[in-house]
């Protein structure tokens, strides 16, 4: 079962009072995770960055690493700002796109995410790092989007793991995951859980069906996240920053094979 990225968050509801603080890394079931670390996995290439951060007063946000503090700690900007309130995507994302150029880091080293940000009470905060083996390249060919829901109430600042449903039956064969949107009233990110798959590809969240997504999210413009049969669709993990109780999916797929396989 290939994956071909994984998606991976810090986040903690914090007031670092206007001095860098690294993020609390989110448990994770496919890497290694203690406190504000995350041991860099296999795919150890970051192709794109995203950020939450308060900004009562002007605020910062760095990637840091051993390997990062010899050649430069990553400056993430632009990101997504809230002023005394929980920090949400904005609309359109602010992403730092590294599909082309990845930024290297050394397998088993830890990564951590820090802001400097000084909000007049703790707030959520947040940084979404997309890791792959190599360079990242569009994929195209007949693509078509289901849409898939769920009712489930989230568990806020925590990944959530809850099933699909498919609003129309998807013809019996294999599929191609090749983009994703999702939505629900908090969402930060979500990405989808392969049945025996390790990695989990994933995007940044919308909370409007007006919202702008950044373009690399959708139509294979992250390559492959994933396959799977008709009868084995993925699960998906949701990270919010409230309790929601109703999350909408969009899935961007290509048949491979029509059929029982």
């Amino acid at each position: 079962m290939p994956e071909f990225f994984h998606t991976a968050a810090f986040l903690e509801s914090v007031d670092p009072a206007a001095a860098f603080n690294a993020l609390t890394a989110l448990a994770d079931q496919a890497i290694t995770i203690a406190g504000d670390d995350l041991r860099v996995p296999e795919l150890s290439q970051i192709i794109a960055v995203a950020g939450g951060i308060e900004t009562a007063v002007e605020s910062f946000l760095r990637l840091t690493s051993p390997s990062l503090r010899i050649r430069g700690l990553f400056q993430v900007e632009p990101y997504s700002t809230a002023a005394a309130a929980a920090v949400e995507p904005a609309s359109p994302h602010r992403v730092c796109d590294l599909r082309r150029i990845p930024l290297p880091l050394v397998v088993g080293e830890n990564l951590n995410a820090e802001t400097d940000s000084n909000p007049v009470a703790a707030q959520i905060q947040w940084c979404i790092v997309w890791f792959a083996a190599g360079p990242i390249e569009a994929v195209g060919g007949s693509i078509f989007t289901i849409r898939a829901t769920n009712a489930s109430t989230l568990t806020g600042s925590v990944w959530s793991n809850v099933a699909l449903t498919f609003v129309e039956d998807l013809p019996r064969g294999r599929y191609q995951v090749v983009g994703m949107r999702a939505r629900s009233a908090g969402l930060v990110a979500a990405r989808l859980v392969f049945v025996g798959g390790r990695w989990r590809p994933g995007v940044l969240g919308t909370d409007a069906q007006d919202d702008l997504e950044h373009p690399m999210f959708r139509y294979g413009g992250l390559g492959v996240f994933g396959e799977f049969e008709d009868l084995e669709p993925p699960s998906v993990d949701f990270l919010s920053v409230s309790a929601d109780t109703a999350q909408d999916v969009y899935l961007d797929l290509i048949q491979l094979r029509a059929g029982p396989g």
